[in-house]
């Protein structure tokens, strides 16, 4: 093999592993989704609204994370119901005329104990007549 080739080889294979480790320290994405879907877009006050949330993520590394369904009432959010990352079926009363919005979230506990919201999904909303 001539000196060329030689020097060619050693600068390729310094370039291939450069390329390697500059790949092996890019940053890690965690794979979370989430959704809120309704069975209805309007009732009738009185019925009753299905919700069904998916959701799912990897960010808290084997720690227990709960979807919860949520309803915007009198100017803050209060849980409906919470269950394992998956999916989540809500049913609500729908008690007067007006709009009744809900959003999903998932939660999970960080390295602190503190819950933490990991996503929040786009509220739905549901007009009652």
């Amino acid at each position: 093999m001539s000196a060329r080739r030689v020097s060619a080889l050693i600068a390729a294979s310094a370039l291939a592993a450069t390329g390697l480790a500059v790949s092996a320290a890019a940053p890690a994405f965690a794979k979370s989704s989430i959704g809120l879907h309704s069975s209805v877009r309007s009732v009738a006050a009185g019925e009753r609204v299905v919700l069904t949330a998916s959701g799912a993520s990897d960010d808290f590394g084997g720690s227990p994370v709960r979807l919860c369904v949520e309803e915007h009432v009198g100017g803050a959010w209060r849980v409906v119901t919470c269950g394992r990352e998956g999916t989540v079926r809500a049913d609500v009363r729908a008690r007067e005329a007006g709009t009744l919005a809900f959003r999903a979230q998932l939660v999970a506990r960080n390295g602190h104990g503190r819950l933490v919201v990991d996503r929040t999904s786009p509220v739905v909303t549901v007009h009652v007549r």
